[in-house]
């Protein structure tokens, strides 16, 4: 992973292993998402989640990775839904 993390949210979505939030080293709750493609054996930053999150729970519905629940330091939204293009980890 590009970025250090621990009690992040992952889900095999579209051939690559997809890594949401977490907890940062600083300690600091995390809004980065990853993608490791297995075939180059390379981690791929995507776009961000809306709000940082970390201890959240996730599954795969129709081809979106759908993060539920998480903890942050302020007020957010309970879940959020990350579509991941097939073009950002070709």
């Amino acid at each position: 992973m590009k970025t250090k993390r621990a009690d992040f949210a992952s889900a095999f979505l579209r051939g690559r292993m997809v890594v949401a939030g977490g907890l940062g080293h600083q300690p600091s709750v995390l809004d980065t998402v990853e993608a490791f493609h297995p075939q180059k054996r390379k981690w791929e930053r995507l776009a961000p989640m809306a709000m940082p999150r970390c201890s959240a729970s996730s599954i795969v519905i129709r081809d979106r990775l759908l993060v539920v629940g998480g903890v942050n330091q302020v007020p957010s939204s309970a879940h959020e839904i990350l579509y991941v293009k097939e073009e950002e980890c070709l």
